[in-house]
């Protein structure tokens, strides 16, 4: 697969370095929220999303829309916090997650960390 030409946007006058760093505390955040190593290079490479037009988050960064991929991470990032924040001051709303978590373990795809985490 070839890079399309970047967007014009604020991020494309940054260097190669910075754009990696970027890249790289993206995937630290991805760890915060509870995602391995492999699990982040999953994420990144074969997860398709619909808020990146159903590409995956490498596809979208790849194509110069670093920004939009930010912002998916750092929504799912906050989530995962308030969602902590809240379950570790509620023990009514813990045991909603729980037996949600109980419940989708049940469905189609099962105990899949991907889904867990999202």
């Amino acid at each position: 697969m070839t890079p399309k030409e970047p967007k014009d946007t604020k991020t494309n006058t940054t260097s190669p370095f910075e754009i990696s760093r970027q890249a790289a505390a993206l995937s630290h955040l991805l760890g915060e929220i509870g995602l391995s190593s492999i699990e982040q290079t999953t994420w990144w490479n074969l997860v398709a999303q619909p808020d990146l037009g159903n590409r995956t988050a490498t596809q979208a960064w790849l194509d110069g829309d670093t920004d939009a991929v930010k912002a998916l991470v750092e929504r799912w990032y906050e989530a995962t916090k308030s969602a902590a924040n809240r379950a570790s001051n509620s023990t009514e709303y813990l045991e909603i997650l729980r037996k949600k978590l109980a419940e989708l373990n049940m469905g189609p795809l099962g105990n899949n960390s991907i889904r867990q985490s999202a």
